[in-house]
Protein backbone atom coordinates (compact mmCIF):
# COMPACT_ATOMS: atom_id res chain seq x y z
CA UNK A 1 0.00 0.00 0.00
CA UNK A 2 1.13 3.46 -1.10
CA UNK A 3 1.32 6.70 1.50
CA UNK A 4 -1.19 8.20 -1.23
CA UNK A 5 -3.66 5.21 -0.53
CA UNK A 6 -2.91 5.36 2.69
CA UNK A 7 -3.37 9.19 3.09
CA UNK A 8 -6.74 8.79 0.75
CA UNK A 9 -8.57 6.28 2.97
CA UNK A 10 -7.50 8.49 6.28
CA UNK A 11 -8.90 11.24 4.08
CA UNK A 12 -11.90 9.56 3.02
CA UNK A 13 -12.71 8.36 6.71
CA UNK A 14 -12.47 11.74 7.87
CA UNK A 15 -15.12 12.97 5.92
CA UNK A 16 -17.29 9.99 6.25
CA UNK A 17 -17.60 10.07 9.89
CA UNK A 18 -18.27 14.38 9.27
CA UNK A 19 -20.65 13.12 6.65
CA UNK A 20 -22.49 10.67 9.31
CA UNK A 21 -22.06 13.67 11.70
CA UNK A 22 -24.00 15.90 9.95
CA UNK A 23 -26.73 12.99 9.05
CA UNK A 24 -27.64 12.98 12.81
CA UNK A 25 -27.72 16.29 13.49
CA UNK A 26 -30.37 16.64 10.02
CA UNK A 27 -32.33 13.74 11.39
CA UNK A 28 -32.66 15.13 15.00
CA UNK A 29 -33.16 18.60 13.79
CA UNK A 30 -35.75 17.57 11.33
CA UNK A 31 -37.47 14.97 14.29
CA UNK A 32 -37.82 17.80 16.46
CA UNK A 33 -39.61 19.97 13.87
CA UNK A 34 -41.87 17.74 12.59
CA UNK A 35 -42.64 15.97 15.87
CA UNK A 36 -42.03 18.12 18.50
CA UNK A 37 -44.27 18.90 21.44
CA UNK A 38 -43.97 22.27 23.22
CA UNK A 39 -44.14 22.98 26.86
CA UNK A 40 -42.75 25.03 29.89
CA UNK A 41 -40.04 23.96 31.38
CA UNK A 42 -37.68 25.89 34.17
CA UNK A 43 -33.76 26.93 33.53
CA UNK A 44 -32.06 25.24 36.27
CA UNK A 45 -28.33 26.45 35.32
CA UNK A 46 -26.10 26.71 32.52
CA UNK A 47 -23.30 24.11 31.87
CA UNK A 48 -20.00 25.78 30.58
CA UNK A 49 -17.86 24.07 28.62
CA UNK A 50 -14.04 26.16 28.11
CA UNK A 51 -12.33 25.19 24.86
CA UNK A 52 -8.59 25.02 24.31
CA UNK A 53 -8.39 28.78 23.63
CA UNK A 54 -10.18 29.73 26.57
CA UNK A 55 -13.39 30.79 25.35
CA UNK A 56 -16.53 29.04 27.08
CA UNK A 57 -19.67 27.85 25.71
CA UNK A 58 -22.96 27.75 27.82
CA UNK A 59 -25.63 24.48 27.69
CA UNK A 60 -28.79 25.29 28.93
CA UNK A 61 -29.75 22.75 31.02
CA UNK A 62 -34.50 22.84 31.86
CA UNK A 63 -36.25 20.37 33.87
CA UNK A 64 -39.60 19.68 32.50
CA UNK A 65 -42.80 17.68 32.75
CA UNK A 66 -43.83 14.81 30.33
CA UNK A 67 -47.56 14.07 29.99
CA UNK A 68 -47.23 11.01 31.82
CA UNK A 69 -45.77 13.09 35.10
CA UNK A 70 -42.30 11.61 34.57
CA UNK A 71 -39.91 15.04 34.98
CA UNK A 72 -37.24 14.94 32.94
CA UNK A 73 -34.24 17.02 33.03
CA UNK A 74 -32.29 17.57 29.94
CA UNK A 75 -29.53 20.06 28.45
CA UNK A 76 -29.42 21.29 25.10
CA UNK A 77 -26.89 20.09 22.81
CA UNK A 78 -26.11 23.44 21.21
CA UNK A 79 -24.12 26.00 23.19
CA UNK A 80 -23.83 29.10 22.89
CA UNK A 81 -20.35 31.74 23.44
CA UNK A 82 -22.22 33.55 25.50
CA UNK A 83 -24.97 33.19 28.62
CA UNK A 84 -28.40 34.75 27.00
CA UNK A 85 -29.33 38.19 28.31
CA UNK A 86 -32.28 38.15 30.80
CA UNK A 87 -31.96 34.26 31.51
CA UNK A 88 -30.98 32.86 34.65
CA UNK A 89 -31.75 29.68 37.02
CA UNK A 90 -35.56 29.82 37.95
CA UNK A 91 -36.73 31.25 34.83
CA UNK A 92 -39.66 29.82 32.75
CA UNK A 93 -38.62 28.86 28.86
CA UNK A 94 -40.51 27.00 25.96
CA UNK A 95 -38.77 23.66 25.53
CA UNK A 96 -39.53 21.60 22.33
CA UNK A 97 -38.88 17.76 23.00
CA UNK A 98 -39.14 14.66 21.20
CA UNK A 99 -42.13 12.39 22.62
CA UNK A 100 -39.69 9.52 21.13
CA UNK A 101 -36.35 10.89 22.85
CA UNK A 102 -37.26 13.21 25.64
CA UNK A 103 -34.09 14.34 25.69
CA UNK A 104 -33.82 15.36 22.95
CA UNK A 105 -34.73 18.66 22.73
CA UNK A 106 -34.68 22.64 21.54
CA UNK A 107 -34.89 26.00 23.27
CA UNK A 108 -36.67 28.27 20.83
CA UNK A 109 -36.42 31.27 23.12
CA UNK A 110 -32.88 30.65 24.35
CA UNK A 111 -31.29 28.69 21.22
CA UNK A 112 -33.32 31.05 18.39
CA UNK A 113 -33.30 29.76 14.61
CA UNK A 114 -32.19 26.01 16.08
CA UNK A 115 -35.39 24.51 13.82
CA UNK A 116 -35.51 26.72 11.00
CA UNK A 117 -35.70 25.10 7.73
CA UNK A 118 -32.73 26.97 5.91
CA UNK A 119 -30.72 25.81 9.03
CA UNK A 120 -31.64 22.08 8.52
CA UNK A 121 -31.16 22.24 4.52
CA UNK A 122 -27.78 24.16 4.79
CA UNK A 123 -26.57 21.05 7.45
CA UNK A 124 -28.43 18.73 4.65
CA UNK A 125 -26.58 20.15 1.95
CA UNK A 126 -23.19 19.76 3.66
CA UNK A 127 -24.10 16.47 4.38
CA UNK A 128 -24.15 15.93 0.57
CA UNK A 129 -21.47 17.31 0.26
CA UNK A 130 -18.94 15.92 2.04
CA UNK A 131 -20.40 12.32 1.02
CA UNK A 132 -19.85 13.36 -2.33
CA UNK A 133 -16.11 14.63 -1.15
CA UNK A 134 -15.69 11.29 0.55
CA UNK A 135 -16.69 9.30 -2.58
CA UNK A 136 -14.34 11.13 -4.77
CA UNK A 137 -11.57 10.86 -2.63
CA UNK A 138 -12.01 6.60 -2.65
CA UNK A 139 -12.50 6.62 -6.25
CA UNK A 140 -9.19 8.68 -6.81
CA UNK A 141 -7.60 6.91 -4.31
CA UNK A 142 -8.51 2.57 -5.03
Amino acid sequence: MTIERLAGGIGAAITGIICIGFAFEVLRRCRLRLRGVRTTAELVRFRTETSEDGSPTYYPVVVFTLPDGTEMTAEAGDGIPYPPLGSKEGDLTEVIYDPAAPSSISLPSLLPGRLKTSEILALGAGCVGLAFATWLILAETF
